[in-house]
């Protein structure tokens, strides 16, 4: 592949993490809504909507990780490129910003709260589905 394939492909994937974000942070206002609207619901079926929930949560954030892992692949790849002189592009913008030619992109060392962060959605999903207190019972 060339510089420019690789630079789109490294563009296109920052769109696609984007919109899954965005989609992301809308599946949790959705959860909460259908949270409120079964409340009333037999225990059984709020607890499969929980189910449900939950598998969209772990679903929405692994297509969410390979995204981003696919993305900082790519940018290692330009970077080595970059370094062999195959890809003066990479070479000039990593300079510009202070990187070092050659070097492998890495996530930054906070990203291993995502995983914590996740779980924690879901728990407070379930919680919302089957154990939480509405206000009144006849709302």
């Amino acid at each position: 592949m060339t510089e420019m394939e690789l630079w789109n492909l490294a563009v296109e994937n920052r769109q696609v993490y984007g919109l899954y974000n965005i989609g992301y942070g809308m599946l949790s206002l959705v959860i909460i809504v259908i949270a409120y609207l079964v409340r009333h619901q037999p225990m059984w079926f709020r607890g499969i909507s929980a189910a449900i929930a939950v598998f969209f949560i772990f679903n929405t954030f692994t297509i969410i990780t390979a995204s981003q892992t696919a993305f900082f692949g790519l940018g290692s790849t330009l970077s080595s490129l970059a370094a062999e002189g195959n890809a003066p592009l990479m070479k000039a913008f990593m300079e510009n910003n202070g990187l070092t030619v050659g070097q492998a992109m890495t996530p930054p060392a906070w990203q291993l709260l995502g995983p914590v962060a996740m779980l924690a959605h879901a728990a407070l999903s379930v919680y919302l589905f089957v154990a939480a207190k509405w206000g009144s019972e006849n709302a």
